[in-house]
């Protein structure tokens, strides 16, 4: 019997539905089945872990466990960026093998993001997508506060930024970090941006010469197309006149005025005028090829801007020339509401006329008699400073400051401060080699008004090879000093020729004074005794420090705002009458040393912040080093050697 041929089959590959079958079918029938519409989770996740006992579980904590098994979790990554996800088999490998560092310890939980999944459960539960989950961030604490500075007014943060910045430049024009800080914290809001602008720019960085191109290409553009007007916030100038305006890469002091109208001082120095920085190049040996050009004064009267504060150096370049100059200039309309002026490098040359000196005293006296408003004055390196000049200065000054004046002594003082030291607040004397402290015997009535009073009397002089030794034999040649009522500060520092009896007088006037001193906050003494061995100067720091500070220095705690909380705890009867006790033995203490104080002969005046006293004999010099500049940053100690090294040698240092 012939068989009928075979149908023809088709070559093509089934598709995968005809293979599909349910886990739990337990027939053997080949029919196709469904697809499955299971949702794979996007991220797997690890099981509950609970550290409850199973010994302590009620039913009802069990099923409590149950269900917040089921519920959402937040779990941490290492990362931000997703992973792409796991099985499950995976996910418990990882659970029962876990990972080790490089050290041996189990590698911490990642905390850097959160996010949130859902436990992946056997029964078919329809999952959410993973685009509708939550980020769960961790609220802030209660007590954790955020200040507004952003909404503080402009006058405030403009005041924060300069004293948190200033001064923007350190010795020899080195720029010190404030500068970027104050640009890269303009970035952060439009109200930083203008309070860090009117720091930046109220006596902006101009050295080196990039910045001051920089500033000048900023102050020609349109204000129309600025978000601020640069040109209104600057108030202060201070030009290196080497760098910026002798060389050919510098600026035009006049195209730099005319964008300026709201210019109240200019300051031209050199890098060569820091007596700290350079010893060797003062007074004379700098000198520059470089004088004040008339047309930056014909810019200010056509401009119309009033000077408030300028500063006139002989270095450029003489000091004659820089007289005749300030002579002629302070007639401007400019200058007539002149109130800071200063005089720097004001020395004449050793083989020097009379006459010379003669003309100098006669310049100085005919610059200073044309400022009608001048309250501060400031003498800086003026060897031409001596009786006769004294004697010129204008009464009515607030602020007064000599500073390396080597001509200028005690006597030339006194006679000034006896005319013209009714109206002083702040008197300065620093490194005047001539003067001694024998004005101070009658300060309280020469100078009743003074708040502040810092003398400092290390001494720096270029011309001679025994610059740190005074030019005067005895400290207090007129008794010990008297004290003004109205003194806040008094920092006297590096006190020479001073013998031990002289410095106790000292140090009894203070005392002596005290009921007379009621708004002193500071007071800090250095002082350098003579043929003291070192058991009298200890004696004398322990003495005195202690009656000092028992004298001046305030005990009382600075004021600390507490919160206080609405739910008081109860007090007992016996606590309370016991508190009572405590505060009525308190109270009577405080009685008897009242009464102590009201008996006492000097009563006390414990208001001062801080009370500081230095007992030495080192002999002055312009840097002091000390244990602190030989140390590393971090202290490294190794422990005691055993004999063997176990480390392997190294090419490096052993220290």
């Amino acid at each position: 019997m012939a068989q009928s041929p075979l149908p023809h089959r088709s070559r093509r590959r089934p598709s995968l539905e005809s293979r599909a079958r349910h886990a739990d079918d337990g027939s053997d029938s080949d029919s196709p089945a469904p697809p499955n519409p299971r949702i794979r989770p996007s991220r797997a996740v690890r099981r509950v872990e609970t550290y409850r006992e199973s010994s302590d579980e009620s039913p009802a904590q069990a099923s409590t466990v149950e269900s917040e098994a089921s519920s959402e979790e937040v779990f941490l990554c290492r990362g931000t960026r997703s992973r792409p996800a796991r099985s499950e088999e995976s996910v418990h490998s990882s659970h029962t093998k876990p990972k080790f560092t490089s050290t041996g310890r189990q590698a911490p939980a990642g905390s850097f993001s959160s996010y949130k999944r859902r436990k992946i459960q056997t029964s078919n539960v329809q999952f959410k997508p993973a685009a509708h989950s939550e980020i769960i961030t961790p609220s802030p604490t209660s007590n954790q506060r955020f200040l507004p500075w952003q909404q503080l007014p402009y006058e405030v943060l403009a005041s924060i930024m300069k004293y948190a910045a200033y001064p923007l430049y350190g010795q020899a024009s080195r720029s010190n970090p404030s500068i970027n800080w104050l640009c890269s914290t303009s970035l952060l809001c439009r109200s930083f941006h203008e309070a860090c602008m009117a720091a930046l720019l109220y006596r902006p960085p101009l050295y080196p010469a990039w910045r001051a191109h920089g500033l000048m290409r900023l102050l020609k553009e349109d204000p129309a197309t600025l978000v601020t007007d640069y040109k209104r916030k600057i108030h202060y100038l201070d030009i290196e006149v080497k760098q910026l305006l002798l060389r050919k890469s510098g600026i035009s002091l006049d195209d730099l005025l005319s964008h300026t109208p709201l210019v109240q001082g200019i300051r031209l120095y050199s890098n060569h005028d820091d007596y700290n920085t350079l010893i060797w190049a003062q007074p004379t040996a700098q000198r520059l090829n470089w004088s004040y050009p008339p047309q930056i004064f014909e810019r200010l009267d056509k401009d119309n801007i009033k000077m408030r504060s300028f500063e006139w150096n002989g270095r450029f370049p003489t000091a004659l020339e820089t007289l005749e100059t300030a002579t002629r200039v302070h007639a401007n309309s400019s200058f007539s509401h002149l109130r800071h002026l200063a005089f720097l490098n004001l020395t004449l040359p050793e083989k020097t006329s009379e006459a010379d000196v003669v003309k100098a005293h006669s310049l100085l006296a005919g610059a200073l008699n044309r400022l009608g408003e001048l309250t501060s004055l400031s003498f800086r390196n003026c060897a031409v400073l001596d009786d006769v000049a004294t004697m010129t200065l204008p009464i009515g000054l607030q602020d007064l400051e000599f500073s390396h004046c080597s001509r200028l002594t005690s006597e030339d003082l006194e006679q000034y401060l006896r005319l013209g030291g009714s109206s002083l607040r702040t008197l300065k004397l620093f490194g005047n080699q001539s003067m001694s402290l024998g004005f101070m015997a009658g300060f309280r009535q020469s100078c009743p008004r003074l708040q502040t009073l810092e003398v400092d009397m290390l001494y720096i002089d270029p011309t001679s090879y025994r610059d740190r030794d005074p030019l005067y034999d005895e400290l207090l040649p007129s008794g010990p000093p008297s004290w003004p009522t109205d003194l806040v500060t008094v920092s006297v520092e590096n006190l020479r020729q001073l013998s031990a009896a002289d410095a106790e007088e000292f140090f009894a006037s203070l005392v002596d004074s005290s009921e007379h001193l009621p708004y002193l906050r500071t007071l800090n003494i250095k002082a350098i005794l003579k043929g003291a061995g070192w058991r009298d100067r200890a004696r004398l720091r322990k003495t005195w420090l202690a009656r000092l500070q028992d004298v001046f220095l305030s005990s009382a705690e600075p004021f600390v705002t507490k919160i206080s909380s609405n739910t008081s705890p109860t007090v007992s009867q016996r606590q309370s009458s016991r508190i009572a006790n405590t505060q009525f033995k308190k109270s009577s203490i405080r009685m008897n040393a009242y009464e102590r104080d009201a008996t006492a002969p000097n009563p006390v005046q414990p208001r001062c912040e801080i009370v500081n006293l230095v007992i030495s004999d080192q002999r002055p010099a312009q840097d002091q080093f000390h244990e602190d500049d030989f140390l590393d940053d971090e202290p490294s100690d190794d422990g005691e050697w055993n004999g063997r090294d176990t480390e392997t040698l190294s090419t490096g240092y052993a220290w």
